[in-house]
């Protein structure tokens, strides 16, 4: 038997959900289904307008990753322990540190 990494095993039977092979089609993900055709559909305005509005779409792909970063840091701040997280972030145990092992069995 073949060993089967988990992330492709993911990959293949839950988001594509491949059949057995050619004479089972399966059905539809509607969730695939809707995401390729906004994809396309953002595509398309694109190359519409022209190079004067692909401009704009880079300000809002270039920004926006940020923005969501800095959503997530303060939502991440403002949970219960995150004082406790950062303090053991950034005070490390130089003791633990002297005795790094690569194997700790």
């Amino acid at each position: 038997m073949k060993a089967v990494d988990p992330a492709e095993e993911f990959w293949y039977n839950k988001v594509l959900q491949i059949s057995g092979g050619i004479h089972e089609p399966g059905k539809l993900r509607w969730e695939l289904v809707l995401c390729l055709l906004a994809v396309w559909i953002i595509c398309y305005f694109c190359i519409w307008k022209g190079v004067k509005s692909t401009g704009k779409v880079v300000y809002f792909t270039a920004t926006f990753p940020y923005v969501i970063l800095f959503i997530l840091l303060i939502r991440g701040a403002t949970l219960d322990g995150a004082k406790d997280g950062i303090i053991y972030y950034l005070k490390p145990d130089f003791n633990k540190l002297l005795t790094a092992q690569v194997n700790p069995n």
